[in-house]
């Protein structure tokens, strides 16, 4: 687990890869991967401008993100290789709320070819410990596909409740699709103020 500053990007590692925010010297590996699967994620992602795959795009993007970190607005990860030189997926944590929700959206996407190999539930796991903890968050959403089997397994091993499902949730490719809604909460969530020492145990109201 990173231990780092709040106001430090996160390191996180794993034996296999990396997660951590991305930064100038990382776009033309973020570019490629986006290239390269950009055919298979096409069925899950809403439809992207051809500027999306370019190193412009991203210089501008990573700053944007370092940026809504510092801010505490959101959390965009990317997995790469130890030596940084391929990027194998990205999670990003969108949406972040204070009080009174604590909340979060996840997002993810991974190279195909790591499809079913474990990959992403490794990534997720890390990556979902660091920002409750981080953000002090009480709950993480993240929603997918009727159809995504794949998603839906990953989601439920990692913990994830079905909580509803969304008609017309997402505009991907020119089409309106239904979302199946899922939580993650964290059960021994506390208030957190860092000006002063809280003990809440999960009430909200300090000792």
């Amino acid at each position: 687990m990173d231990a780092r500053p709040r106001n430090h990007p996160p390191m996180l590692e794993h034996a296999d890869f990396i997660i951590r925010l991305a930064d100038h010297r990382d776009c033309p590996a973020i570019v490629d991967f986006f290239r390269r699967n950009r055919d298979t994620h096409a069925p899950f992602t809403p439809k992207r401008p051809e500027s999306f795959y370019s190193d412009p795009f991203w210089e501008m993007r990573v700053e944007t993100n370092r940026k809504l970190f510092d801010q505490q607005q959101s959390c965009n990860l990317f997995i790469f290789t130890h030596d940084s030189s391929r990027v194998l997926g990205d999670i990003n944590f969108s949406s972040l709320n204070s009080y009174p929700a604590h909340s979060a959206n996840l997002g993810y996407a991974l190279d195909h070819t790591l499809w079913g190999k474990g990959t992403m539930h490794d990534a997720l796991k890390l990556a979902i410990q660091f920002a409750f903890q981080h953000f002090n968050l009480h709950r993480i959403s993240a929603n997918h596909i009727p159809d995504n089997a794949r998603s839906e397994r990953l989601l439920a091993k990692l913990g994830f409740v079905r909580e509803g499902y969304a008609k017309d949730y997402l505009l991907i490719n020119g089409l309106w699709h239904d979302h199946v809604l899922n939580s993650l909460t964290r059960s021994n969530w506390e208030a957190r103020d860092h000006t002063r020492p809280l003990v809440v145990n999960g009430t909200g109201k300090p000792e």
